[in-house]
């Protein structure tokens, strides 16, 4: 037998024999592994110290100006003229689809009903509870006339009695609850107040606003 042919067999039978070891009947278990150092890291106590910065805080803050995966930031600023200029540039981007409802009237449920009512009359269980002052109804007609902007700041930012839903509520969920709070409003008198713009409604601010736009207030 020629050293060549030797060494085949020989490197074969190595390998077939590397093969039969790193096999196992559990099948759980990874077999031989080779260099587990390189897969399996020393696990580190959540706030412990880390010798690999100069202050040793393992709870490091993230990089001036950088954005969430996922988050859109809300330009508009928190001031009364950033809530007209919102209730001016700011329309729905979602459609009246029944998906699109439903996924509203399951956030309105979680975040606004427990105020706001079942049906938007400011007749939540916190408010008949006697925790509050009720908010108004949202049939009333400059509510229905609200533009959807504005609705938004508000759920953005909060108003008066309601506290902001920015950290509860993405920006999808925030567009999904204003459709469904139209249809508490009533369909013909939401598209019409899409139409117009909200020309119909007196300019207010969060402060001067009348009772009514208060409704917003979760």
């Amino acid at each position: 037998m020629s050293e060549i042919k030797f060494a085949k067999i020989l490197i074969l039978g190595a390998l077939i024999m590397v093969t039969v070891v790193g096999c196992t009947t559990d099948p759980q278990s990874p077999g031989i592994e080779y260099m587990p150092d390189m897969y399996r890291t020393p696990a580190l106590e959540p706030y412990s110290g880390n010798s690999n910065y100069p202050d040793s805080m393992e709870a490091r803050l993230p990089a001036e100006g950088s954005i969430p995966q996922g988050y859109l930031p809300y330009g508009i600023p928190n001031t009364n003229e950033g809530y007209e200029m919102a209730g001016a540039l700011l329309k729905n981007p979602l459609d009246g689809s029944d998906e699109i409802m439903a996924d509203g009237k399951v956030v309105y449920t979680k975040y606004c009903v427990h105020c706001h009512g079942k049906e938007g009359k400011g007749d939540g269980p916190t408010v008949t509870a006697g925790g509050h002052p009720p908010p108004p109804s949202y049939d009333s007609q400059t509510l229905k006339n609200l533009s959807e902007g504005k609705m938004f700041h508000t759920i953005t930012y909060g108003k008066n009695l309601m506290g902001p839903h920015a950290s509860q509520l993405n920006v999808e969920e925030r567009w999904k609850v204003i459709r469904y709070v139209q249809t508490l409003q009533g369909a013909t008198e939401a598209e019409s107040a899409e139409e117009t713009g909200d020309e119909n409604v007196e300019s207010e601010t969060p402060e001067a606003g009348t009772q009514e736009e208060t409704a917003m207030n979760n």
